[in-house]
């Protein structure tokens, strides 16, 4: 199977604790066009590669996932595998899904 690198494609969501573990509402982008349009989540397909801008509430600033795997995609919902967060993010990740329990 070929994977396909999606370096145009960005998430942003917010973070919260699910009965599947963290999940997140936002929006998908187009970062190849200068506005942003948004594209919608049946444009990505199983293998792509995305990057995530994370928030969480009450944070001012987001968590960045520099590559993210996607893992299945179904109506309005996908499910991503984070690949590359940097260390200080991992932890403030970590913070919040513990915090969530």
């Amino acid at each position: 199977m070929s994977l396909q690198l999606h370096r145009q494609v960005a998430i942003n969501c917010i973070l919260s604790k699910g009965s599947e573990g963290l999940q997140g509402e936002g929006c998908v982008y187009d970062l190849t066009s200068p506005r942003q349009p948004m594209s919608t989540p049946e444009a990505l397909r199983p293998g792509d590669f995305v990057k995530l801008h994370l928030w969480i509430p009450d944070e001012d600033s987001h968590i960045s996932v520099n590559l993210a795997e996607v893992q299945w995609v179904k109506s309005d919902s996908i499910k991503v595998d984070l690949l590359v967060v940097s260390p200080p993010d991992q932890t403030r990740l970590n913070q919040f899904t513990s915090s969530q329990d």
